[in-house]
């Protein structure tokens, strides 16, 4: 009760901001960490919109044994992939959008900070860029499964799915950033992905860094994770165990 009144009495200092504290254990790095423990078997660890690779870094620490292969279109990112490169053997990285499918040049609206940028985004300047499917990108890296899929994708996700049919049939667990408000025209909302991902033999089990938008304190983006619907942690419905 104490540390609950603590972190709302800061929470009413610090949201005037548009940020808000959230108690330990919602926050992606203890996430993942809960998500490793039933994912030891995991060999890949494919990182959908990279930026500069730091989420791949704080997986890393979780997934020893896994090769990750960070996908990211900016070549602004690369000097840092490039040094997670040379500092981690296990780690490689492609400059590409991900899309439906291989071999492709696509339209990318590149953001004034680089982190909003996304394919048919409306703001920022429009570069072309190559785009390749996740199953080539698989193949191109020669990434074994079992996989874990991490989307931090803006609004495209149903294309990389869409290109990734094989390599879903061996992942274990996925990764998505969603959004509560449909900022471009292909965004899924978050209940509509839950949906989609249902199709695909997936359902969610956890959730990490759920975002307000500053105008209205309203939510506008979270990370859901998803587990294959035969994983044994569906298995119990109670909320304690006995």
């Amino acid at each position: 009760m104490l540390k609950r009144t603590l972190l709302n009495f800061a929470n009413g200092i610090i949201s005037p901001f548009g940020v808000q504290l959230y108690k330990s254990g919602i926050d992606m790095e203890s996430v993942i960490k809960v998500m490793a423990r039933g994912a030891q078997d995991v060999r890949s660890v494919i990182d959908i919109g990279a930026s500069n690779g730091r989420w791949s870094k704080t997986a890393m620490k979780y997934f020893p044994e896994a090769d990750f292969v960070a996908i990211d279109p900016l070549a602004e990112r690369e000097p840092a992939l490039k040094q997670l490169k040379a500092s981690h053997p296990k780690f490689d990285y492609v400059l590409c959008v991900a899309g439906e499918k291989a071999n492709e040049t696509i339209e990318l609206s590149v953001s004034d900070d680089l982190d909003g940028s996304t394919v048919g985004g409306r703001e920022g300047r429009v570069r072309s860029v190559p785009s390749h499917s996740i199953d080539a990108i698989a193949q191109m890296k020669n990434c074994r499964g079992p996989f874990v899929l991490k989307f931090d994708t803006h609004g495209v996700e149903v294309p990389i799915l869409n290109g990734a049919a094989e390599t879903l049939k061996q992942t274990s667990f996925i990764v998505m950033e969603v959004y509560n408000f449909r900022h471009t025209e292909t965004t899924r909302l978050f209940p509509e992905m839950c949906m989609l991902l249902d199709t695909l033999g997936f359902r969610c089990f956890n959730l990490a860094d759920p975002m307000q938008r500053p105008s209205d304190h309203s939510l506008w983006q979270m990370d859901l994770f998803f587990a294959r619907k035969e994983n044994p942690l569906f298995q119990d419905n109670s909320y304690q165990k006995v």
